[in-house]
């Protein structure tokens, strides 16, 4: 005869939940936070580049040059979060510098 020992596992379970219940919801809030992160993202990305291509659209260019700004719009917004950092260096870069003497 098979024992019933589900009451057991219940009670594990509940116990398991009061002890881990802080990493059990960090977990979850941090699947969740990717998921809408890079599902907004990238929403906003495509949205950006669907513009660009609609306002080459309506200047006049042809459907090639619109796909094209579109996806050097692409490019542009895929490596914003280098722009930053390159503009950083060019500054130290200025600054830091061996001028030409002037003859």
């Amino acid at each position: 005869m098979k024992s019933d020992r589900n009451w057991l596992w219940i009670l594990i379970g509940v116990v398991a939940f009061l002890l881990f219940a802080d990493e059990i919801f960090a977990v979850l809030g941090a699947v969740l936070g990717l998921i809408f992160s890079v599902g907004f993202t990238g929403l906003v990305i495509v949205a950006m580049a669907a513009v660009a291509f609609a306002v080459a659209i309506f200047v006049g260019c042809s459907v090639g040059f619109a796909i094209a700004v579109a996806m050097l719009t692409l490019a542009f917004v895929l490596f914003s979060w280098l722009w930053p950092y390159l503009l950083v260096g060019l500054v130290i870069y200025l600054l830091l510098r061996k001028r030409p003497k002037p003859v």
